[in-house]
């Protein structure tokens, strides 16, 4: 859940209070946006969502990496992504910058920002060739997918039953493994 933003701060300013902080901070144009909790179904596609990358990408140059780990989208916009995916070894410490895949897990409270402001600004970043939104309220994942060749994106949604393919990664996971553990309200 998003809680309220507060002053405009710099750069600078944002990665020393988020440095510092026990409490995540995203940063867009100037704005610091606190990151609350999510709901058990959330954390655990999360985990499930980390579970299965690590896996298929044992032995290649690439990464999956969990919310802990901020993604800096342009000089003045960073976010915490539920899961991301980088190939590039010589990513920052602080903060990825050439994400391969971002994966965010659907909240009521923060789906329309997922849907609108970020994946604008993932489909900006060059290096992103997939941008994946889960849902968790239901089983439905939304795969929106950079067409390099034909310079278009591509969105393919997955439903109970389906096998969700992730094309830059050439990986493929079943909903079942995505929504292992899952229990939807009534």
């Amino acid at each position: 859940m998003a809680l309220p933003e507060y002053r405009w701060v710099s750069v600078e300013e944002y990665l020393a209070i988020d440095n510092a902080s026990d409490v995540r901070f995203e940063y867009v144009h100037g704005q610091l946006r606190m990151l609350a909790g999510g709901s058990r179904n959330h954390a655990l596609i999360a985990h499930n969502l980390h579970g299965l990358l690590h896996n298929h990408l044992r032995g290649t140059p690439c990464a999956a990496y969990t919310s802990d780990m901020r993604v800096q989208v342009a000089i003045d916009r960073y976010y915490y992504p539920d899961v991301t995916v980088s190939c590039d070894e010589n990513e920052a410490e602080n903060a990825l910058n050439s994400p391969r895949v971002v994966f965010e897990v659907l909240s009521p409270s923060t789906e329309v920002i997922d849907r609108t402001e970020k994946l604008e600004a993932y489909r900006e970043l060059l290096s992103v060739e997939d941008y994946v939104l889960v849902s968790s309220e239901r089983q439905v994942v939304e795969v929106h997918h950079r067409d390099r060749k034909q310079n278009y994106w591509i969105t393919r949604i997955y439903g109970p039953g389906d096998t969700v393919r992730i094309e830059s990664l050439n990986a493929e996971f079943l909903m079942g493994e995505i929504y292992e553990r899952i229990r939807f309200k009534q």
